[in-house]
């Protein structure tokens, strides 16, 4: 046309008008050959936002690591993803990919720049397989819009996250979690059937088959990526195990005068033949947080809540047995609208944010049998540390706590840096009972070693053999690193961690979220 032809390079038309076209960067350009320039963006404002996950980190850690990316691209295929990893390889630029960065571990932030993957655009279901019990979706989708289109249809997941409203289900799978149903039907990776994922080198492969079940052989790696933090390639396509939905879910709360008596019911449920759905656990600190924030609620000091999944009649003994185990344990039963408001609410226990400008979440997991245990030493180390912090977790088997305790700060202060610490030292004392940290993302690589021995060596070599460029995720999982590229080992990053603790203790820097009420230690 011959109003455009008059265009000069570098300017646009604009409501009648020419204007200076904005400029964009070499890599801008490079991606727009590949996703439309609607799906790019190098703003740095928007960039800003996916420089930290739920948890903001304080500015000062800008110093160690990249944590803006470059650009942010949102794909909406397979092809579009192995292009962008081709690209990548071709400039020497790391490709990070992310989902709803509802974790708190620094997975899908940035350490050396690079292009971000917002993955949040690939969020179709493709296919409901009603022959098969199989769901196939994009990895966008979030758990809670698949959770609600399948019940529509009346068949549930097995097990998604306490974050599903924004966590993704290729996110969750990336960390490897258990969550709400993972106690009866197991962590994230027995929900996978199927993944097509973009390896390293930008091949498009797919692990599993969709129709029938594999075992954990050759045949199907699928368990092998859950929880390498997207490391080893991206997620595109997943198939999930879907169940008819059951003819009833039941929730029951009961509430104790003690900790100590709500360990021990807990422990005993896990030694019976009764099988919830979920089990989840808070201390009274929570409680006092949700007070302060206007919340209506009785005088709570340890709680438990449990669902029961099946048909009504099987519900009724499954009820009498949880009955007569949390009364022996002091357990006082709520009632109905009490147990159904708390199962309404099971995905909002960290709405907390919203009295304070950031949250520091800690999760480890640790054996039933020392759950007490445990508490007491996390009160210990909140004491300590002059932290204001609440307990909560749930039991994802009959061995196993998925233990999360919070607190609240403030990641424009010197203080939220120190009190980073608190997830370390929380994950100290799980190793100590038997357990150990969940996650590792950008601070806690230094624990592989602890975690795996000597494996921890061949999980280095297998990151290095599938991705030789280190372009996918780099720094993260198996080898900390800072934005200089230089490796942090690992008793240099306990040894900073440590430090932080013990300046958070200094007279001066203890500075705790008013309460209403008087926090309590555990009983």
């Amino acid at each position: 046309m011959k109003g455009n032809s008059e265009i000069k390079k570098g300017e646009e038309k604009k409501n009648g008008d020419t204007i200076p076209k904005k400029s964009h960067s070499e890599l801008y350009e490079l991606l727009a050959g590949i996703v439309d320039e609607s799906n790019i963006s190098d703003d740095v404002i928007e960039r800003r936002l996916y420089s930290h996950d739920v948890a903001p980190l304080p500015k000062m850690m800008e110093m160690g690591f990249k944590m803006l990316p470059d650009v942010v691209v949102r794909p909406n295929s397979a092809s579009d993803v192995s292009r962008i990893i081709k690209l990548a390889i071709k400039e020497d630029i790391p490709v990070v990919p992310r989902g709803g960065a509802s974790w708190a571990l620094g997975g899908a932030v940035p350490v050396l720049g690079g292009i971000l993957l917002d993955m949040t655009t690939m969020n179709k279901i493709i296919k409901i397989d009603e022959e098969n019990l199989t769901v196939t979706v994009e990895p966008g989708i979030t758990w809670n819009d698949l959770k609600d289109k399948l019940h529509k249809k009346g068949y549930l997941i097995g097990a998604y996250p306490s974050s599903a409203p924004a966590a993704t289900v290729g996110g969750w799978i990336n960390t490897g979690g258990v969550g709400v149903g993972s106690y009866k039907y197991g962590g994230v990776d027995r929900q996978v059937v199927a993944l097509e994922m973009v390896l390293p080198r930008g091949e498009i492969v797919t692990f599993g088959t969709s129709s029938i079940k594999s075992s954990l052989r050759m045949d199907n790696l699928t368990p092998f990526f859950a929880g390498s933090e997207g490391t080893l390639g991206i997620i595109t396509r997943i198939t999930l195990r879907i169940y008819p939905s059951p003819e009833e879910i039941r929730p029951v709360s009961y509430v104790f005068p003690s900790v100590k008596d709500m360990c021990e019911a807990i422990f005993e449920i896990t030694r019976s033949d009764v099988l919830p759905l979920h089990i989840s656990f808070f201390d009274k600190n929570h409680f006092i947080y949700l007070k302060n924030m206007g919340k209506d609620l009785p005088e709570i000091t340890a709680m438990v809540n449990l669902a029961l999944e099946g048909s009504s009649s099987s519900l009724d003994v499954e009820e009498a047995i949880c009955d007569r185990i949390m009364q022996r344990h002091n357990g006082e039963k709520q009632s109905k609208e009490f147990s159904e408001h708390e199962w309404e609410e099971r995905f909002f226990e960290m709405r907390i944010k919203r009295l304070g400008p950031t949250i520091v979440l800690s999760e480890a997991l640790i054996p039933v049998s020392r759950l007490h245990e445990m508490i007491k030493r996390s009160q210990r180390i909140i004491k300590k540390m002059g932290l204001t912090a609440a307990v909560t977790g749930m039991i994802s088997d009959r061995n196993t706590v998925a233990f999360m305790p919070y607190c609240l700060t403030d990641e424009r202060k010197l203080r939220s840096m120190m009190t980073m610490s608190f997830t370390k030292k929380i994950g100290d004392a799980a190793f100590k009972l038997g357990g150990r940290p969940v996650g590792l993302g950008i601070f806690f690589a230094a624990n592989i070693k602890k975690l795996h021995g000597h494996g921890a060596d061949v999980m280095k070599n297998i990151k290095s053999a599938m991705d030789p460029n280190d372009i996918v995720n780099p720094g993260k999982l198996t080898e900390g690193m800072t934005r200089f590229g230089i490796p942090i080992p690992a008793f240099g990053m306990n040894m900073g961690m440590d430090m932080m603790a013990t300046m958070a203790r200094l007279p001066g820097m203890k500075i705790k979220l008013k309460m209403k009420e008087k926090s309590h230690a555990a009983e």
